[in-house]
């Protein structure tokens, strides 16, 4: 279990975890996300990883991508709603969204850097 609590999601072909590291939580995804409407499991997620990192005032989460096969545009749209929530956060609380990716696979090659765009500042791409 990670220091804020939050359960594993396990859904179709998806395998989210929630883990601790030194500067804050990585959330791992692993699989593809490609259900008619992910932000269902998405949503509930992103707000209890947010509220916990402001709760605890950790500096950094690490969104690890490199195991997920597919995310649909619907997905990728609960990531981008996750990521606006930074928009409305004091500067004191802020905190940077690092997101780790492959590659090797296109749609994370075209897709996750675009996010960057959204909270200048608050996301990286590694």
């Amino acid at each position: 279990m990670n220091r804020l609590g939050i359960e594993p999601v396990s859904e179709e072909r998806i395998t989210i975890n929630v883990l601790d590291n030194p500067n804050g939580i990585t959330v791992k995804f692993t699989g593809d996300i490609d259900m008619e409407d992910p932000s269902i499991i998405l949503d509930p997620l992103f707000e209890k990883v947010h509220d916990g990192v402001l709760e605890n005032n950790y500096k950094e989460v690490i969104a690890d991508f490199r195991e997920l096969n597919f995310l649909n545009s619907s997905g990728i749209k609960a990531v981008a709603k996750w990521i606006m929530k930074l928009s409305e956060v004091d500067d004191t609380q802020k905190y940077i969204i690092k997101i780790v990716h492959n590659k090797d696979i296109t749609w994370q090659v075209t897709s996750l850097p675009t996010l960057t765009f959204l909270v200048p500042g608050a996301v990286q791409v590694e």
